[in-house]
């Protein structure tokens, strides 16, 4: 029998295909709405999912290993994907410094460790002081529970970054969907997805808020739009620069510079003393923040001068052409930055982290945009000087990786305060903006033929980069390949993506580079509900009720979850992360100063009560080790608790009280007179 397609089923098939095709044409044709209409719904769309987030209390954190570390399992706080053991200083540093700070009722000096600390420098935390206000993220712990608060922190700064590169793309391709699809695949990079922080994400969010900014003062009639762009773009600044990461916040000035200075000299419609004026705003503002910075730099001398005067990472700077100290592989990875996902990435980098990079898809439209500047001089158009200052920038930190012998120059440049991996995300940020103003350009061009070639070319520095890549791992990195899940289907969808950019499309291929790098990178930090507070473990209210009948001194003895409730539950403690030392713990520690060079930096202070260990010793860059002697001078005379996950065998401790948490039993002891 022969089947016959009813007229039902044949009408029902070319109403589909009808629809998909209007969709489609809905999708490629220019939009009609006004530029500032489609740039209010993309802003609402981001307020939207940061109010559902908070609301929620959705974070990525992967503090759930805290709860595996004291109660074995899984954490019923953690609703999806695997948290990453690789990023303790978010896990196991800041997420149970946050929670201190909330028990101390954020003060600008934590006394967690003896002498306190400066709770405004280093480390990302709440405090009570007047520059929180230029931390916008902080803002939710004066007024909201812990969970809410913590999720404000977590999604604020990611998203305000991915908004302003929507902001600049939809002004330059006035296509929202497309611009929205392109700020997520740039969001979900590899980079930011294993470095993910504030730090991380107010340096690129200034800087493209920058060049967004610069594009509407330039354009705008009304004096007072033009205030309140340079107003928001001057506060991001400010924003990023008391973060005070260099090694994130100078590759991301250099871009910005190159395309702000270009866009300014491009504007050709407009009188040089008319350009100033409308630019005027942004210059008061940049005076405005510069004043603000100074303050807060000032009020703040004794701390900086503590940091930089640490070994690790103070006195840390980077040679020109030091290429050797990463891996080449990592950076240009691209869709094979899937491959993190491996146990085992010996040959690729030394971990995830420093293994993530970006998908570099400007840098694969650079015939393009080589084609686009011949094409635009040609026709006496003269030069597109905001895409040459790009490009420029971008040969600055390829010179800087590549090219050794100007460290003079790099120097006055501030470059070799880049840790040379570090250098990525300024790419990243340049790849950016060249895809914004290739794709922006070639929408423009009306009357002109695009050649094939530049489509040829942009696929074929895909292909060849990865297979390149490719290549690479397959000799050195096996374990990274395999990992590296149908990587052939997205080479192809991005390779396709790269082909249509290079074509002036902007809403498909921006969907599928957004597809892409969801799958490269978008399930690296789980989804995670609340906040694992120890605080409320049976552990961490016997350290609260021990210290308030005897307050002192603590240290915690090997494992990390000793170490992590003694941080929340707020006490004062030898043990934990010190973003720099502080002198008066050390002057108890090493009266003498003899291992100096050892604890006189960034570090882990762990302690341990092995009789054999040295009394202090470096272990690795960032993790020191003390030998805790309780009979010692340093435990008769400073140290009056200890809390370990083993019981300890000394004559100079008692024990005061074991509590059984999860799996295991945590051992609380007074230091007790020597015999």
């Amino acid at each position: 029998m022969v089947d016959v397609e009813s007229p039902r089923e044949r009408g029902r098939v070319d109403r589909a295909r009808y629809a998909l095709l209007s969709l489609y044409l809905r999708l490629i044709q220019p939009s009609t709405t006004p530029l500032r209409r489609q740039l209010l719904v993309g802003l609402a769309a981001y307020a939207v999912l940061l109010l559902v987030l908070v609301a929620f209390g959705i974070n990525g954190s992967s503090m759930g290993l805290l709860y595996s570390a004291m109660f074995g399992g899984r954490d019923p706080g953690l609703l999806r994907g695997v948290p990453r053991a690789i990023r303790s200083d978010e896990w196991l540093v800041v997420a149970p410094l946050t929670v201190s700070q909330v028990e101390e009722g954020l003060p600008y000096k934590s006394g967690l460790f003896p002498g306190g600390f400066d709770t405004t420098i280093v480390w990302d935390l709440p405090y009570r002081e007047w520059s929180v206000l230029l931390r916008p993220h902080m803002w939710g712990f004066f007024v909201l529970p812990l969970d809410n608060a913590y999720a404000l922190k977590w999604w604020l700064p990611f998203l305000t970054m991915a908004a302003a590169l929507f902001v600049l793309l939809c002004t330059l391709w006035r296509r929202p969907l497309a611009s929205f699809a392109v700020a997520g695949a740039f969001a979900a990079a590899p980079f930011f997805q294993w470095w993910f922080g504030s730090g991380s994400f107010w340096p690129p969010a200034c800087a493209i808020a920058a060049c967004a900014g610069t594009i509407l003062m330039l354009r705008t009639d009304r004096t007072w739009h033009r205030w309140v762009i340079a107003a928001i773009v001057s506060y991001l600044v400010v924003v990023a620069v008391v973060a005070l990461y260099p090694p994130y916040l100078i590759p991301c000035l250099y871009p910005a510079v190159g395309f702000v200075v270009g866009w300014i000299v491009m504007a050709r419609s407009l009188s040089w003393p008319e350009r100033l004026r409308r630019m005027a705003p942004l210059a008061v503002g940049a005076v405005v923040a510069g004043i603000v910075l100074a303050v807060f730099l000032v009020t703040r001398r004794d701390t900086i001068d503590a940091v930089v005067s640490t070994v690790y990472p103070g006195q840390r700077l980077s040679p020109t052409g030091a290429s050797g100290s990463f891996s080449w592989l990592a950076m240009y990875a691209g869709i094979f930055g899937i491959g993190l996902r491996a146990a085992d990435t010996t040959g690729f980098a030394a971990n995830a982290s420093e293994g993530s990079s970006f998908i570099f898809f400007g840098l694969y439209l650079v015939p393009s945009a080589l084609w686009l500047l011949w094409s635009r001089w040609r026709r006496g158009a003269g030069f597109d000087w905001a895409m040459v200052g790009v490009l420029a920038s971008l040969g600055l930190m390829f010179a800087f990786i590549y090219v050794p012998g100007w460290d003079a120059v790099a120097h006055l440049l501030l470059l070799d305060r880049v840790v040379m991996p570090r250098i990525v995300i300024g790419m990243g940020v340049g790849s950016i903006l060249l895809l914004g103003l290739v794709v922006g350009r070639l929408r423009e061009l009306s009357d002109v033929r695009v050649p094939v070639w530049t489509t040829v070319a942009s696929v074929a520095a895909v292909l060849l980069t990865h297979w390149v890549v490719y290549r690479g791992l397959v000799r050195n990195a096996p374990a990274v390949l395999e990992a590296s899940i149908a990587w052939v289907v997205l080479l192809v969808v991005l390779a396709v993506a790269i082909g249509l950019f290079s074509r002036g499309r902007a809403t498909v291929p921006g969907i599928l580079v957004a597809l892409v790098a969801l799958v490269v990178a978008g399930w690296v930090n789980p989804i995670y509900q609340g906040v694992f507070d120890m605080r409320e473990t049976a552990v961490g209210q016997a350290i609260e009720e021990v210290d308030a009948e005897n307050p002192g001194s603590w240290v915690a003895v090997d494992g990390l979850a000793a170490t992590a409730v003694l941080r929340e539950t707020g006490v004062e403690s030898y043990s934990g992360v010190q973003g720099w030392p502080s002198q008066e713990m050390w002057d108890d520690l090493d009266p003498d100063g003899g291992d100096e060079d050892a604890w006189n930096r960034y570090a882990h202070v762990n302690w341990t009560a092995n009789p054999d260990a040295p009394e202090i010793v470096l272990v690795t860059a960032d993790v020191v080790q003390v030998k805790l002697d309780s009979c010692g001078p340093v435990a008769q005379k400073h140290i009056e608790h200890v809390l370990s996950q083993q019981p300890i065998d000394q004559p100079c401790v008692d024990e005061v009280e074991s509590i059984s948490e999860g799996g295991g039993t945590f051992y609380i002891y007074d230091v007790v007179p020597a015999p």
